[in-house]
């Protein structure tokens, strides 16, 4: 979505330059007009763009047929077993059957390859190390029903420009979590649970 917001920004950039260039028959008129009308022609485009990603990593809390403790025992477990890259995996920090509170972190490197010209003019390429760090909160909670809810909230910091270096984990242990407590329904409003 944040490649949508920058290409209607350059295009309404480039189309308000060049019909204010034609008016005026002034080469740089439009380039003040044109950078305030695409500045507020992307705006809208990266505020849907932010709302997504803030949806994804904290998604609508979710509500399943099974017993609080069930639920956070599963939980707890699947964080202990599962494994990234070589070996990597989540170190609990926090797993509180009082509050139903759940806190993991996952810290790992990563390769990327970085494509570099030299000053001959050939190009190469060089394989960098990177740092990526995900923390994982989880909030299990009984209902009167005898369901319950669970509320999941990621945070990733990941070094270099890919900000989504993360996604593929945060969907895996997302749909991992739904699959292990069978399918649950989103919570519409948070009131129909104590807390």
């Amino acid at each position: 979505m944040a490649i949508l917001a920058i290409a209607a920004g350059i295009f309404v950039f480039l189309i308000t330059g060049a019909l204010t260039n034609e008016l005026t028959h002034d080469p740089g008129a439009g380039v003040l007009p044109g950078l305030v009308l695409g500045f507020l022609a992307a705006a809208p485009l990266f505020k849907l763009a932010a709302q997504e990603r803030s949806n994804f990593l904290h998604p609508a809390p979710r509500e399943y047929n099974v017993p609080a403790k069930l639920a956070f025992a599963k939980i707890r477990d699947y964080l202990a077993e599962v494994s990234y890259n070589y070996g990597d995996k989540w170190h609990v920090v926090t797993a509180d059957t009082q509050s139903g509170r759940i806190t993991a972190n996952l810290r790992f490197m990563d390769e990327f390859t970085r494509i570099e010209g030299d000053a001959r003019g050939n190009i190469h390429t060089r394989k960098e190390r990177v740092h990526r760090f995900l923390a994982l909160d989880v909030q299990v909670r009984s209902t009167e029903r005898g369901t319950t809810v669970i509320q999941l909230d990621f945070s990733p910091k990941v070094e270099g420009v890919n900000y989504a270096a993360c996604d593929s984990i945060v969907s895996t242990v997302s749909s991992s979590i739904d699959a292990a407590l069978g399918k649950g329904t989103p919570v519409v409003c948070e009131q129909n649970y104590p807390g």
